[in-house]
């Protein structure tokens, strides 16, 4: 159900808070031994749900997210009992007193905060190897439509949950590929916003040039409404911008007349090339240009030399960001450094390291953040320029209104031998690191696996673009 015919049961008396996230509980233990979405339930849900029966009791409605349960991935942190462990050993008793400002704003709006999810340990960049969806603490997650597949990561808990309807809404987050890429791969939606859009205050970090939290949703009205009420400004979070105007329910743009970019294909597979060549006759019989667009070859070599400064500056923001949110963490967590994250790992190879080892998180450390400072600075100057030019001189040399490729090419099989499998997937690096928002939709399948739509958005135009993919996600639902 979508939230707004939960709210019509609601209303109508149907059904209650607490009966329906009692609902979501049971599915929970029944799916979840198998898929491994969910690392823990919040013990408070159903008494959440209660307080939520008897507001509504006394006429009292909490917002526009009154009685949604949601799913949070476990580095973002939730106050109480359960610990925020970014599916690592050595964070179990990082338990918190304080809610990760997306977190509040959740339940300020009326949320029910269900549990945490499972993700690729440490937001999957710890070794080269990985497995997505792996974590010492939740074990292998499996896709949603075939266990035995990856999930993609690192929000892969929270995209499997979100498509089992384990809850109907989840939050993940992204670093670069890590909402997107879980989406698309388990068949929903997934908006990473812009940067700055969402708070990060209370969310482990991995690299603060890039790091995002989105929503994970069954719709696009959901995931937009979600958005709605975790985006806008906060003090404690000095990138944080006000929140885009979200687009009116049931009023979308039209695709006829839209200028729609499409990004070379050579990477996907053919069933994949096919089945987005059918979602552009689509949305060109409804009344859209398709514009086939690539980068000049000087974009081009920009783009590889950002992409190398992009490990850099992920490296170096580990190091410097990490050992200072570890070292802030309870007295009673086993690792307040990352030099002691990687002895901690190294003192249990059975358990934190059964498939893959530390290679990211050895680099990292290796790095004298002081001495390579001025580097740093430079780089991460150049590459957020460099990736803002190539996103913008397509929109301005073509004038797009938006730009759009496959996100995924059918899930993979999990390889604990050889780790991820990458095969064809969006460029999540370039609005990664631009900042711009990235969305995905469904798109189709192919043999029962999901492949989704990238819908990328030129900086500056969160509105606009989210207004867009309303539009094409209305034509191509409407289609199938």
């Amino acid at each position: 159900m979508t939230i707004d015919e939960i709210h019509q049961k609601y209303r109508q008396g149907d059904t209650t808070a607490a009966a329906l996230t009692q609902s979501y509980i049971d599915r929970i233990h029944r799916l979840n031994p198998k898929f491994k979405a969910v690392l823990k339930l919040e013990p408070t849900a159903l008494e959440q749900a209660q307080k939520i029966d008897l507001a509504f009791s006394k006429g009292i409605w909490r917002g526009p997210l009154h009685g949604i349960t949601v799913l949070i991935k476990d580095n973002i942190e939730t106050k109480g009992a359960l610990p925020t462990t970014a599916g690592s050993l050595a964070l179990m008793d990082n338990v918190r007193r304080k809610d990760a400002t997306v977190v509040a704003k959740l339940r300020r709006a009326g949320a029910i905060i269900l549990g945490k999810t499972n993700l690729s340990e440490w937001a999957n960049f710890r070794d080269p190897k990985s497995s997505s969806g792996w974590s010492a603490l939740g074990g292998q997650t499996g896709n949603a439509h075939d266990a035995a597949r990856t999930p993609s990561g690192s929000s892969s808990g929270s995209a499997v949950a979100v498509a089992l309807n384990l809850a109907p809404i989840a939050l993940g987050t992204e670093t670069d590929g890590s909402i997107i890429s879980p989406a698309a791969s388990n068949g929903i939606y997934g908006i990473k916003p812009s940067r700055g859009v969402v708070s990060r205050t209370g969310v482990i970090p991995l690299a603060e040039s890039q790091d995002t939290v989105g929503p994970m949703a069954q719709s696009l009205s959901d995931a937009l409404k979600v958005l709605d009420v975790i985006s806008g400004r906060d003090p404690k979070d000095d990138v944080s911008i006000r929140k885009p105007k979200m687009p009116q329910s049931g009023r979308p743009v039209a695709v006829k007349g839209l200028r729609i970019g499409t990004m070379d294909l050579t990477g996907f597979c053919a069933p994949t090339r096919t089945l987005f060549e059918r979602s552009l006759k689509q949305l060109n019989n409804a009344g859209g240009v398709i514009i086939p667009v690539q980068h000049s070859q000087k974009v081009l070599k920009q783009i590889e030399q950002m992409r190398q400064s992009e490990f850099f500056i992920l490296l170096y923001e580990l190091k410097r960001d990490l050992d200072r949110y570890l070292s802030k963490t309870p007295a009673k967590v086993a690792a307040r450094s990352l030099a002691q994250l990687i002895a901690f790992n190294a003192a249990r190879p059975s358990q934190e390291m059964p498939y893959f080892q530390q290679g990211f998180f050895e680099q990292s450390q290796a790095l004298d953040i002081q001495k390579l400072k001025p580097k740093y600075q430079k780089l991460r100057k150049d590459y957020r320029v460099q990736a803002k030019a190539a996103i913008e001189a397509l929109y301005q040399t073509h004038q797009l209104d938006i730009l759009i490729t496959p996100s995924n090419v059918p899930p993979a099989k999990i390889d604990h031998v050889n780790g991820d499998t990458r095969g064809g997937s969006a460029d999540t690096s370039l609005p990664a690191i631009a900042g711009s928002a990235h969305m995905t939709l469904p798109l189709g399948s192919l043999r029962g696996l999901p492949v989704g739509l990238s819908l990328i958005a030129n900086i500056g135009y969160d509105a606009k673009a989210f207004r867009i993919t309303q539009a094409i996600d209305a034509v191509l639902s409407q289609a199938d």
